[in-house]
């Protein structure tokens, strides 16, 4: 049969004419191999973006001294977008990280010269320690998991270690309901599910970081997670 045959009987099923007589034939026999065409990651929310964000806060990182070109052809997450718009994000993460270090470092400053002024005291105004420092806050956390607060009564379970007698029974008292509240109202505020899904996310991240480094000879420091604000261009 004649190219004109077979784009004729295309057409009668409805399908795509265009393509070598080989092709045309295992498209009518239903034979043709359809390609999957893979999603590209949004780039708002994507691992790229995260590991990008890291090494652009960190000072030591030779990213600072990389094109956008040499930057995405470092690492395959990056090789996901075209050129041009990647060429867009690196420009704009860029300019807000900059802007980002930088208010970081003032508010650094400014918190370091305040507490200078007006250094915490060592006891409160009750004359007892800071629980949110103090050994007893992990040490009611652990017995409050273990059931210890429902086998006594606070008066009974602040006789059982030093460091709870260290606050006053009202004040231990007080903890222990605290405790209690907030372990049963913990998995309400937390999907397990969503946190461990964010732990194997920021752990992947981290890692390909540790990685990209090392293949570009990098000495930068571990930086903690940073938001970054929206104003740069986002992908539609």
């Amino acid at each position: 049969m004649k190219n004109v045959e077979l784009q004729n009987i295309l057409k009668d099923l409805g399908l795509k004419k265009s393509g070598k007589k080989a092709e045309l034939i295992d498209r009518i026999l239903g034979r043709e191999a359809v390609a999957e065409k893979k999603k590209k990651p949004k780039w708002k929310n994507s691992k790229a973006r995260a590991m990008l964000v890291r090494m652009l806060m960190d000072k030591q990182s030779n990213v600072h001294k990389m094109t956008s070109k040499e930057i995405q052809a470092s690492h395959k997450w990056f090789q996901e977008y075209d050129p041009t718009s990647f060429n867009r994000y690196v420009r704009d993460l860029r300019k807000v990280s900059t802007k980002k270090v930088a208010v970081v470092v003032e508010d650094n400053d400014i918190i370091k010269r305040e507490l200078n002024r007006f250094p915490r005291p060592s006891k409160t105004i009750r004359g007892e320690p800071f629980w949110d420092n103090h050994p007893a806050k992990l040490l009611l956390r652990e017995d409050v998991k273990a059931g210890k607060h429902l086998e006594m009564k606070p008066k009974l379970l602040r006789q059982t270690r030093s460091e709870y007698k260290e606050f006053s029974l009202e004040t231990f008292r007080a903890h222990v309901y605290q405790e209690k509240r907030h372990q049963k109202e913990l998995p309400m505020r937390i999907s397990r599910r969503n946190k461990k899904a964010q732990y194997k996310y920021d752990k992947e991240v981290k890692e390909n970081i540790s990685i990209w480094e090392i293949e570009n000879d990098c000495d930068g420091n571990d930086v903690e997670d940073d938001e970054v604000s929206d104003d740069e261009s986002e992908e539609e």
